[in-house]
């Protein structure tokens, strides 16, 4: 049986005013149920609930929704930066094979397989499907940030991050109809750096030139510092 979550601790593992949820309860918009006079939240549901809140939020919604992950995530370092500790240049793959949407993601496990970063792969795999199967992870602009369900530290060796850039784009279900063409699996294993790192990444599409970048990445590496430099761009903007 998953985890069942008060209405206060749902607010604590989502960083959302009690009266956002409140909201959010009241107009049938995340998944809870009655228990007397009081309201749970399944955790798993939940988590994609989140996730899929902070993929749709607009642009003035996710500058204070990136700031609050920034200052509440007591696991980053000081210097607030993470991508460094996610993404490394064998992560990255600019000559991407697959060529469907259920191929992008099974080549992803695949490949974090192959790099020993999860205990089971199977596992991985079925939580990606089911994410998709929920809502799509594409965003307009051509990227899509797949992640398993829910975070479980025991489903990945270490939390990671694959960068993957396909020939030609592939339908995936964004919302503005247009293909994908670069595809970034997000696995941290615990939901409130999940949180984060989506958040980041958000903002680094959104006011950078990130997916520019990687577009024109020749090398890994390249890839590798224009990410990095997306990073840096959008931390100097919250100081």
């Amino acid at each position: 049986m998953h985890r069942q979550l008060t209405f206060r601790e749902a607010c604590a593992r989502l960083r959302i005013p009690e009266q956002r949820l409140r909201d959010a309860v009241k107009y049938g918009e995340v998944p809870c149920r009655k228990q007397g006079d009081d309201v749970v939240f399944d955790a798993e549901a939940l988590d994609a609930w989140g996730s899929n809140r902070i993929l749709s939020m607009r642009q003035r919604d996710l500058l204070p929704e990136h700031l609050a992950a920034t200052r509440q995530d007591s696991k980053v370092p000081a210097e607030d930066i993470l991508l460094p500790h996610l993404l490394k240049p064998g992560y990255i793959d600019l000559d991407f094979r697959a060529k469907t949407r259920a191929g992008v993601i099974r080549d992803l496990v695949g490949r974090a397989a192959e790099l020993e970063l999860l205990y089971d792969p199977g596992d991985l795999l079925a939580q990606l499907e089911e994410r998709e199967a929920l809502a799509s992870t594409a965003l307009p602009g051509g990227i899509a940030l797949p992640h398993p369900h829910h975070q479980d530290p025991y489903l990945i060796t270490e939390p990671f991050m694959l960068l993957a850039r396909v020939r030609k784009p592939i339908w995936f279900g964004a919302p503005d109809d247009a293909p994908t063409d670069l595809f970034c699996l997000i696995c941290c294993g615990e939901n409130m750096r999940h949180l984060h790192v989506l958040a980041r990444l958000c903002m680094m599409i959104r006011e950078t030139d990130f997916l520019g970048a990687v577009r024109a990445a020749a090398t890994p590496e390249e890839a590798l510092e224009a990410a990095f430099a997306a990073e840096r761009t959008v931390l100097a903007s919250l100081r």
